[in-house]
C-alpha cells in the first residue's frame, strides 16, 4: 500500500507547502509502528489509530487553526474505525477530508477558504466574485 500511497502523499505535501502562505505549516503524522513493542510504546505516548495523515496549521482572523487530510489511493476505502475517528474530530470542531490526489487537496484548500498562492484557486474565486 505504501508504494501506491507514498507518491500521492508526497505530491500533496509538496503542493500544500508550495501554495500555502509563508508561516503556515504542514505536518505528517506517521502512524505505522515497525513492531508490536513500538506500537505499544507509541500508543502509550498518544498515537491514535486512524489519525489523519496531514495536518495544516495556520491563522484565520488571527486565531491559530488546524485542518486535516487523510491520504488514500484511488479506489481504497476508508475503514470504519478511521471514519469514526474523523467524525469525532469533526464533532470537536476540526475540518477533516479524505484526499486521493493533488486535485482533491486543491479542492479542500478552496472549500475551506484557506489562503493560497495557487493561481487556479484564485482564478476560480475571482470568477465567482
Amino acid at each position: 500500500m505504501a508504494a501506491v500511497e507514498d507518491p500521492i502523499h508526497i505530491a500533496i505535501y509538496d503542493y500544500l507547502t508550495a501554495t500555502l502562505p509563508h508561516g503556515w505549516k504542514v505536518k505528517h503524522t506517521p502512524n505505522k509502528p515497525r513492531s508490536m513493542q513500538q506500537g505499544v510504546r507509541e500508543k502509550r505516548m498518544g498515537a491514535k489509530k486512524g489519525w489523519p495523515d496531514l495536518e495544516i496549521f495556520g491563522p484565520i482572523d488571527g486565531v491559530g487553526r488546524c485542518w486535516m487530510l487523510e491520504v488514500k489511493p484511488p479506489g481504497v476505502t476508508v475503514p470504519a474505525y478511521q471514519r469514526d475517528l474523523h467524525d469525532e474530530l469533526r464533532d470537536a470542531g476540526f475540518a477533516v477530508r479524505v484526499v486521493r490526489s493533488v486535485e482533491d487537496a486543491r479542492f479542500a484548500v478552496s472549500a475551506w477558504r484557506l489562503p493560497s498562492r495557487d493561481m487556479l484557486i484564485r482564478d476560480c474565486e475571482g470568477a465567482s466574485a
